[in-house]
């Protein structure tokens, strides 16, 4: 009975851990701060793209748009406007990503820094793209999961208005 009653402790053990390792990285900081009132969180889930990818159009861009979007399973994005912590938001965030993200392109300029960190399936396509937006008066956190290609994500940051998205065409990998 004791070695039943340790073997069933050892695998709840295992599962919990498990799922925590699960857990994105990106989950951590977005959790820490989406029910602050400060912040807009917007969360567009994996239901939502597969309803997009079930449009029909005869408009070739809103064809290669329903393409991507089939191929999307989440985008999460988290706003801090007027924030005078902007800066250190974005060092914080940037803390969370080890190895297991790589940095794509960084942008610092004299108020702003922009950072995208992806993480590759073993496709070589990417699994995870990360925007990170730190400034004097703002911060943005973005993370878009998918299977996606550099081209296609080129082509979202075309038809997206999100601060900073637009410099995805400037990487080149």
């Amino acid at each position: 009975m004791k070695k039943i009653y340790s073997l069933l402790v050892i695998l709840i053990l295992a599962t919990s851990l498990s799922a925590s390792a699960q857990t994105s990285v990106i989950d951590r900081f977005f959790s820490k701060y989406e029910s602050n009132d400060d912040f807009t969180v917007i969360k567009i889930t994996p239901k939502m793209f597969s309803m997009f990818s079930k449009l029909n159009s005869s408009d070739p861009d809103a064809k290669k748009i329903l393409n991507v979007a089939s191929k999307l399973k989440g985008l999460r994005i988290l706003v801090k406007e007027q924030a005078k912590d902007g800066k250190v938001l974005f060092r914080e965030a940037s803390q969370f990503f080890t190895k297991e993200f790589e940095e794509l392109m960084t942008i610092r300029e004299k108020d702003n820094d922009l950072k995208f960190l992806i993480k590759e399936n073993g496709k070589g396509n990417i699994s995870e793209l990360i925007m990170l937006v730190g400034g004097s008066d703002t911060f943005v956190a973005l993370s878009l999961i998918g299977d996606l290609n550099l081209q296609e994500l080129s082509a979202i940051a075309d038809d997206m208005n999100i601060e900073g998205f637009s410099n995805i065409k400037k990487a080149k990998k």
